[in-house]
Parts: C-alpha cells; sequence; structure tokens
C-alpha cells in the first residue's frame, strides 16, 4: 500500500474479520471497542502528528480498560486498504511505504487492571528521504483468546489511524470544491439538501471545514441560513476527493421524518407548526459554500455557488382559488346590489 490511500477516511465502525473484532474510529476524540467484556479505549482518535525529516520524535496514546478483567494489549503498525465501492476498510499486514523500519513502540505490551489507563508510546525516527504524508494503522490486539460459547474463539482489538504530515519545504496543502450541487432543482416545501464535494490537491493531510450560507443572491452580506460543513474535523488524504452533505430545514411548512418502524423504511410527513410562518420560503435561493483550509502559512478560502427555487405550489394554487372563490363572490354581490339599486330608482321614478 502506498503512503496515500484511494478514498477519505470514512466516519466510524465496526467490522468482523473472521475472529478479529476490529474497531474503526476516525473522529477527532476516542475510539473504543466493546463486546466479550472486551470494553478498551483509546485517545486521541485519529492520532496526527506533522514529522520533520531527520528527526526523531514521540507522541503517545491513552489507553484505558474499561473491562471487569485485566487485559494485556500488544501493539503492532498496519496499512489498511477501502474498498472504493463500500468504504469498507481492511487491515493489511504491511505498513505502508515501510513505515515499520522508523516506527517504533516503546512498550512492546501494556497490561492494564480494570479501570485502569497507561501511555502506548510511539517513537518515529523519521528519515531524511521520506514522502510528504503517511497513514496508518496502529492496532492493540489481545494477547490471548477468548473462549465463547459457541466454540470459536474471539481475539479483540482497537485500531486508530495515525496520519503523519513530513515538514517538508516543498510539501503543498491544497483543497478545491470539485462540486455543489442541491438534490433537486427546485422545491414545494423544505428541506433542501445539498451535496458538496471536496479534493485534496496537494500532498499532505488536510482538515478543511466550512459553511454553506442560504442567500437571495450571491453577495447577500445576511444569510438566510448556514449550514456547517465537516464540523466533527474529519481528514482529507492527499488526492482523495470526499462528499459532504447537509439540509436546510428551517421552513413553513416543512417535512419532517416520521419515526422509522420495524421492517419498515422511513417516511416523512408535511408539518403546519404555525409559530413557524415567518419561515414561508418562496422564489429563488443561493447556496454559496465557503470552505477553509490552511496552505501551511494562513487560512485560505475556496467559495462555491448552486441556485435552486422554493415554489410552494400548493399554497400558490389554495391562494389563487382562495381569489377566484372572493373574487365571483364579490362580483356577484355587486350585481346583486347594483340590480338591487336598480329597481329602488325605477320604483321611485313611478
Amino acid at each position: 500500500m502506498s503512503n496515500h490511500v484511494s478514498q477519505w477516511l470514512r466516519m466510524g465502525g465496526v467490522w468482523l474479520l473472521g475472529v478479529l473484532a476490529i474497531l474503526y474510529s476516525f473522529y477527532p476524540a476516542t475510539a473504543q471497542a466493546t463486546g466479550s467484556d472486551f470494553n478498551i479505549q483509546v485517545a486521541p482518535s485519529p492520532l496526527t502528528i506533522t514529522l520533520t525529516p531527520g528527526q526523531m520524535q514521540s507522541t503517545s496514546l491513552v489507553v484505558r480498560n474499561f473491562s471487569s478483567h485485566d487485559e494485556t494489549l500488544r501493539p503492532s503498525l498496519s496499512g489498511f486498504r477501502i474498498d472504493s465501492v463500500s468504504q469498507k476498510i481492511t487491515l493489511l499486514s504491511a505498513p505502508p511505504a515501510n513505515m515499520a523500519n522508523w516506527v517504533h513502540f516503546k512498550q512492546s505490551d501494556l497490561t492494564l487492571a480494570p479501570g485502569t489507563g497507561k501511555n502506548l508510546d510511539i517513537i518515529f525516527d523519521t528519515p531524511k528521504d521520506v514522502g510528504f504524508s503517511y497513514a496508518a494503522a496502529i492496532t492493540l490486539t489481545r494477547a490471548n483468546t477468548v473462549a465463547r460459547a459457541d466454540a470459536t474463539n474471539l481475539r479483540g482489538a482497537v485500531a486508530v489511524f495515525c496520519l503523519a504530515n513530513i515538514n517538508r519545504p516543498d510539501a503543498k496543502s491544497a483543497v478545491a470544491i470539485t462540486s455543489l450541487s442541491s438534490d433537486k432543482s427546485s422545491y414545494e416545501f423544505l428541506p433542501a439538501t445539498f451535496h458538496l464535494s471536496l479534493k485534496n490537491t496537494g500532498n499532505v493531510i488536510s482538515q478543511p471545514t466550512g459553511t454553506i450560507f442560504i442567500q437571495r443572491s450571491f453577495s447577500d452580506a445576511t444569510p438566510i441560513a448556514s449550514l456547517p460543513i465537516n464540523s466533527t474535523g474529519g481528514y482529507v488524504l492527499p488526492d482523495t476527493t470526499r462528499s459532504f452533505s447537509s439540509s436546510w430545514q428551517n421552513g413553513f411548512p416543512a417535512y419532517v421524518a416520521n419515526p422509522a418502524l420495524s421492517g419498515q423504511s422511513a417516511t416523512n410527513h408535511l408539518n403546519w407548526n404555525w409559530s413557524h410562518l415567518s419561515q414561508l420560503r418562496f422564489g429563488r435561493y443561493v447556496a454559496k459554500a465557503v470552505i477553509i483550509y490552511n496552505d501551511g502559512h494562513s487560512d485560505v478560502p475556496v467559495i462555491a455557488s448552486t441556485s435552486f427555487w422554493v415554489i410552494p405550489w400548493r399554497l400558490i394554487g389554495f391562494g389563487l382559488l382562495l381569489l377566484i372563490v372572493l373574487g365571483t363572490g364579490l362580483y356577484a354581490w355587486g350585481r346583486f346590489a347594483f340590480k338591487s339599486v336598480q329597481k329602488v330608482q325605477r320604483r321611485g321614478h313611478k
């Protein structure tokens, strides 16, 4: 596996690989594996570090045992592969780009009593001739297998991703918006859903964030609504593209999801919350995406926009029908009043 994987890191998930249970976490928080009384938490997750060629550096993971018994864990470094269709992540036995030659663990194993934690120290003896970025998995595997009642063995493990940028003068951090669209060109009622694709066009790992502003025009100073993008702080690897979705839901009326029943698909219903009457939407709107990434010197904005319409045709139809009914009634009343006046005038002339 090269030091660049073919897809964005996918946020969170648990897969069973044979009898090996591994938890992959990509949120910048903690990774935790549970099951069969195997409850291990590792932080931070993912582990991010900037390395300098030719220098030795170290960092630590905090490993906590929330199981009810002692756990002995053995650290190892692995590569990983991401399926381009299913996005399923599979560990590989070999680390990428010979990282095993210059990444080492100070502790060969960690023994943790219930409710305790220890540091796992990782040493990076970075050679001078390295690339720009590396992505690997640090796996803590239970030293012994656990027999199960069904006569199979379960060997628990928890894995966190190690994302390393190399501090080289020719390193380049750059992110581009490859597409921004709404799932429809026009809506009767909200929500309106937007899809944004970002590509890391640089050679180092990036962490872009941003906002989609809903406005009447591109240059409006005050947006109607603000929708966060990548608020969880996910990372993107070089030469990869990731899509984000966000929905504008503040409207009157608006479709809301019904609670999904077992064995049934989710459905929506139109919610008439009259306290939101001021949020009646009608006309053309602009969704303006402003994405921010750091190029190593300052924050750089990237901007794209798309337009869409909100046309509540049923409300418009009802309003037109009401006007027609009122107009017809006023016309009929006017004719009746006019004829009544004429009759009175004719009687007066007699």
